[in-house]
């Protein structure tokens, strides 16, 4: 028994010593085709911390999606949507963290921050039909609502997408994300019944819902996402603007966030408000979600 268990250890240190060349291969690799020096300095302040963990895993799981990808008829130029549950939370990062290397040409959120999304926003995201016109916002408060859902529109809302590209150096929220858990979650069974409804995303548009069978509690950074995602892309054939289908709502009520700070940024939306769209986007025949308006230069940390 005591042999047995010897040869175990044994063998999860030597998973945990390839995991962790394999983590510095992969984090050596992004510093190595990385040109932005912010993000250059958070790979190098963050390459020994718990922050990329999963970024093997991550890349791994990323890696048999684009492989599958590539035999399709997809041009070079794509869309990916990936598909989580999320948070937000301290501490706040550079945008630009959130794009560390050029084969990730944007990544896009579609929620104000604090505010939960339903299935049918992926949808629209997934297949490219969702337009800022076609945002609807609501009290996703179960009972006892006491806000009306009118006032639950955000202030001064943009008619643009939350691009991290645009924001550059400005500073958001950690985004903090979690498995879908097919075939009961509700997120996961409203997108299905629209894409078996209206149809699937259809060519230039990859969805990747985030599935991990037999380990649904396990959580990851978008930061970690989007290197990992960018570090596959990177070898492959695409070069791909993101789109974050996840609930953007603080992680807890607790949470103390600089809201002034979010405003100005973007947009922030009041406790327990919900993003959905209005019907006129499944009659729209608009297939492009729409484009953001010009990058800041370089990523000067505001």
């Amino acid at each position: 028994m005591a042999a047995s268990q010897d040869i175990l250890r044994v063998l999860n240190l030597s998973a945990f010593n390839k995991d962790c060349l394999t983590r510095k291969t992969l984090l050596q690799t992004a510093v190595e085709n990385c040109r932005e020096e912010t993000v250059l300095q958070w790979l190098r302040e963050n390459s020994k911390k718990e922050t990329f963990s999963k970024l093997v895993d991550m890349f791994d799981y990323f890696q048999k999606h684009i492989d599958e990808e590539e035999k399709k008829n997809h041009s070079n130029s794509v869309d990916i949507t990936f598909m989580a549950h999320g948070s937000i939370s301290l501490p706040m990062i550079p945008a630009c963290c959130l794009l560390p290397l050029s084969s990730i040409t944007d990544v896009l959120l579609h929620a104000p921050w604090n505010c939960v999304i339903l299935g049918d926003v992926t949808y629209g995201v997934a297949t490219g039909k969702i337009q800022p016109q076609h945002r609807k916002f609501y009290c996703s408060k179960k009972d006892s609502c006491q806000i009306p859902d009118e006032k639950h529109l955000p202030t001064n809302l943009p008619d643009y997408w939350n691009s991290m590209r645009r924001a550059g150096g400005q500073k958001v929220p950690t985004i903090t994300l979690s498995p879908v858990k097919p075939p009961e979650d509700g997120f996961w069974k409203r997108y299905e019944s629209l894409k078996e409804k209206h149809g699937p995303p259809g060519r230039n548009h990859i969805i990747i819902p985030f599935i991990v069978p037999g380990n649904t509690s396990q959580s990851v950074l978008l930061c970690v996402v989007t290197l990992a995602l960018s570090l596959v892309l990177l070898k492959s054939r695409f070069k791909a603007t993101v789109h974050l289908c996840a609930c953007l709502s603080k992680s807890s009520a607790e949470t103390k966030l600089d809201k002034d700070h979010l405003q100005q940024q973007y947009s922030y939306a009041i406790d327990n408000t919900g993003m959905k769209v209005s019907a006129d986007m499944f009659s729209s025949a608009s297939t492009t979600v729409q484009k953001e308006t010009p990058a800041q230069n370089g990523c000067k940390v505001v």
